[in-house]
């Protein structure tokens, strides 16, 4: 009796002290896993829309739309000029307000700091920053022009900026003591929107010997480098001195782009520091992405974690955690092929509801959040809200297979037909329908010769790597997760499954009940609650799961 009570102490007492861990990036292997109270946690996300977070009551009833929705995390931002409207004075409701709201929902929170700039401008900085022109200088142009961006080499800015921050971090120390906050985003989208800072000191800087600790890094990450800053050090001919000119030059304004996302990335990395200092949460900055090869800094927010830059803030700013791509364009694989990096987890802060990129991020590149902008909007988006609910049921299997490589995501892209996922000395290939763009999902092989599957619209077949191997299904079940129990709906055979020659994934089928303002109702109404004449019926197709066994023909 004594030994289990003191296990049970113990027990309790381990519990207690995860509970009291700091969120965390962990690395495990080749990958690097968010830690939210001691335990692995993949964030399913929204990020909302600039303006939705700077009031509390318009704030408040979006909170219990965004947890219906099945989402655990919501990013949201907080502006330097509500924050700190007098140099001095700080107004904390706001941050206390949306992290009450966050916790009664049960929901975590990323904050955004929408301070020195946001996408390349400085609209959110307070009046007594904007006012002083003096003290708080601006990116000059070539033509010698001013205008209200704040310039990255204004040491008085980042001095002021950082010490905003260092407030908010410790308010949020002081009042979420159960972790509701678990991550944090300094700035938004940085980056000039020209090719140079022409105030006389960066102009000074451009020309002056590149840092050595830059040279160092070069030399010591070669082989890991972007490919376009390894292309471009190299055919200037690997110098370990010079300038940026010297080092960087090319036709695309490479070295200008260098020096400036140096400047940016100090810049932040000094106001990450000092907040870190005070409540150390993982950090990171996100990118306004190269639409174009072909763009020149300046197109883009020159300064930025673009991909190719993104070495420059691995260099200098040890304390962002990350670089995180903001993904609109439609070259959605390539682009995460470029971020998931092993010194640079995978996380989308902003990108669309497009319900096959959050399925290929979390299994085909172990990301630890994926989050559409203007979250809010999609609340009514019955086939996002659909799918989320698949992906939270399969959340143990992520978790469990996410770095494994047992684990692949597939999605149809243009001109594709066919995609072959590999698993050791199998391989699964995925057939796409020549007549949509559709189909997406995620394979699993939990034990040889056994698979979860999860997706819709295409076709999988089972094959062996090895020539003289026949494989063929075995059996089929089409079902879901509850927990992680499994629940068969449906044996497949026959037609279903081209007699065990293809799975064929097709997707469930589902009727939502729902009003006009996106609130869903019960498919049979209880005795105490009719039937809304308001509500219709909708029929929405969400991603199946199945469980696959197959086997070596003799």
């Amino acid at each position: 009796m004594k030994k289990l009570i003191l296990l049970t102490l113990l027990f309790s007492a381990v519990v207690r002290l995860n509970a009291q861990e700091l969120p965390q990036l962990k690395k495990e292997g080749d990958i690097t896993r968010l830690y939210v109270d001691g335990k692995p946690f993949i964030m399913v996300a929204g990020e909302l829309h600039n303006s939705t977070s700077s009031n509390l009551n318009y704030l408040a009833p979006i909170f219990p739309k965004l947890k219906a929705m099945g989402l655990n995390t919501v990013i949201a931002s907080v502006a330097w000029e509500q924050f700190e409207p007098q140099e001095g004075e700080f107004d904390y409701a706001l941050i206390d307000g949306i992290i009450a709201q966050a916790r009664e929902n049960k929901l975590k929170l990323c904050i955004i700091w929408f301070a020195s700039w946001k996408n390349g401008v400085s609209t959110y900085p307070p009046l007594w920053v904007k006012k002083d022109a003096k003290r708080f200088f601006k990116l000059k142009q070539n033509n010698g022009n001013t205008g209200e961006v704040i310039s990255p080499f204004c040491k008085n800015a980042q001095n002021a900026d950082a010490r905003a921050f260092v407030q908010l971090m410790k308010r949020i120390k002081e009042v979420d003591k159960e972790h509701t906050v678990v991550m944090m985003q300094v700035e938004n989208e940085v980056g000039a929107f020209q090719d140079l800072d022409y105030n006389k000191q960066a102009l000074d800087l451009f020309k002056a010997q590149v840092p050595e600790s830059l040279i160092q890094y070069l030399q010591k990450n070669t082989n890991k480098l972007s490919p376009e800053m390894k292309y471009i050090w190299q055919k200037n001919g690997s110098k370990t001195q010079g300038t940026w000119s010297e080092i960087f030059a090319d036709t695309m304004k490479s070295a200008q782009n260098f020096f400036m996302t140096w400047q940016y990335a100090s810049y932040i990395n000094e106001i990450c520091r000092s907040g870190k200092k005070e409540h150390n949460l993982p950090m990171y900055v996100n990118a306004w992405l190269v639409q174009k090869s072909t763009d020149l800094p300046g197109v883009y927010p020159n300064g930025g974690p673009v991909s190719k830059a993104m070495d420059i803030y691995k260099a200098i700013a040890p304390d962002i955690d990350f670089c995180a791509p903001d993904i609109y364009a439609p070259d959605y694989k390539a682009t995460l092929s470029l971020y998931h990096r092993v010194d640079n987890p995978l996380f989308i802060p902003e990108s669309t509801t497009d319900q096959a990129r959050a399925f290929y991020a979390f299994a085909q590149h172990d990301a630890i959040c994926f989050s559409p902008f203007g979250i809010e909007d999609a609340y009514t988006n019955m086939g996002y809200r659909q799918a989320i609910s698949v992906i939270n049921e399969l959340m143990p299997y992520l978790l469990k297979y996410q770095g494994t490589g047992k684990m692949h995501g597939f999605m149809r892209t243009k001109n594709v037909t066919t995609d072959t996922l590999v698993f050791g000395g199998d391989k699964v290939i995925v057939e796409y329908n020549n007549w949509d763009n559709t189909g997406y999902g995620l394979v699993i092989q939990t034990a040889p010769g056994e698979y979860v599957v999860a997706g819709i619209t295409a076709r999988l077949k089972f094959e062996s790597a090895n020539p003289s191997k026949k494989i063929r299904i075995g059996q089929v079940l089409e079902g879901k997760f509850e927990g992680e129990q499994w629940i068969t709906t449906r044996m497949l055979n026959g037609d279903e499954t081209w007699h065990h020659d293809r799975l064929i994934v097709s997707g469930r089928k589902a009727m939502i009940s729902q009003t006009s303002d996106g609130q869903i109702i019960p498919p049979q109404p209880g005795p105490n609650q009719p039937l809304l004449e308001s509500a219709k019926l909708t029929e929405v197709q969400t991603p199946a799961v199945y469980k696959v066994t197959t086997y070596e023909m003799k």
